[in-house]
């Protein structure tokens, strides 16, 4: 018994001891834990921008080499940081305007152009018919932040718009909101000349290191 104690002793003095801290470079978001993030209290989040515009696929391997997953925010004040971040990185590149890919997508029942099944629950609703892989970001405020008339469901060849990602736009309904785009492309093949669409960067969150 007094062996027991001594380790809870110890264990206790060494937990105390250790912080969480994002590595160099993330942004630190701080987070009510639940069973929704996994009962996260920390969350590191970095925004890259390579020198390519880049699609979903390419978006994952950059957050790869970071350790990361693709991520998105979880409330209104990670939304602004990310949405600050994303302006930089424009800034960087002499742009006003443009997005970054974040965490989500489409069901896999509602990545059709099946208008009948768009029409029907779960698929119809901005709220339902879209999840993310991301386990430690509760998706829910996410998908109240939709651009206005989106997600807007749009077919190209034999796809539907079924990723997501986040704009800095000219008009104020549309400006750090998220829009519905097609996953494997870098900017929107059937309007390519509008920049506000176009993906610089993308946003990779992991956990953070004790120290």
């Amino acid at each position: 018994m007094q062996k027991f104690i001594l380790f809870a002793f110890i264990v206790a003095v060494v937990a105390d001891a250790c912080t969480l801290k994002c590595p160099d470079g993330f942004m630190t978001f701080k987070r009510t834990p639940t069973c929704k993030n996994s009962m996260t209290s920390l969350w590191c989040v970095k925004t890259i921008f390579p020198e390519q515009l880049i699609n979903v696929t390419t978006a994952k391997s950059l957050c790869e080499k970071e350790g990361s997953v693709l991520t998105t925010f979880e409330n209104d004040d990670e939304r602004l940081q990310i949405s600050s971040a994303l302006l930089a990185g424009l800034a960087s590149k002499k742009q006003y305007y443009g997005a970054l890919i974040l965490d989500g997508h489409r069901l896999s029942q509602c990545q059709t152009q099946d208008r009948s099944i768009l029409g029907a629950s779960p698929c119809n609703s901005p709220k339902t018919a879209f999840t993310t892989d991301d386990k430690h970001t509760d998706n829910t405020f996410m998908f109240l932040n939709w651009a206005a008339t989106e997600p807007s469901a749009s077919f190209y060849e034999k796809g539907v718009e079924s990723c997501v990602q986040l704009g800095i736009h000219p008009l104020g309904d549309r400006d750090k909101k998220i829009n519905d785009i097609l996953c494997d492309y870098a900017k929107s093949p059937t309007n390519p000349a509008a920049g506000y669409f176009w993906n610089f960067g993308v946003a990779c969150g992991r956990l953070p290191d004790y120290q």
